[in-house]
């Protein structure tokens, strides 16, 4: 994990928009048609992958590439609510196959 400081408010959110930018720029088509109902996978950075099913997107233009997730894993079974930036979704995975991982604690 990286940890970034600032001295004003102001720096933190000029840099949160140019990181918002910069994630916005790497999406790909496919990517930005992730819809409320979707399944995905992605990759924890630890060694192992996190599933997520989308729950809604968002209206507004500045939020329109996050969707709102529960997210499981093996370090996470019981899911986590949260956002998700759609240029960090590797996959989408079928219903069928998420449901088949969820029955075996998210191990692969």
């Amino acid at each position: 994990m990286e940890v970034e400081f600032f001295d004003t408010a102001e720096e933190a959110m000029e840099r949160l928009t140019d990181a918002m930018k910069a994630a916005d720029a790497r999406v790909q088509h496919w990517q930005a048609l992730v819809k409320p109902g979707d399944c995905f996978m992605t990759d924890s950075g630890e060694g192992f992958p996190i599933f997520g099913q989308v729950l809604e997107g968002y209206r507004e233009k500045r939020l329109q590439h996050y969707r709102f997730c529960r997210c499981y894993s093996v370090a996470c079974p019981e899911g986590e609510l949260g956002d998700v930036h759609v240029s960090t979704i590797q996959c989408l995975v079928s219903r069928a196959l998420f449901e088949r991982l969820k029955e075996q604690g998210w191990q692969c």
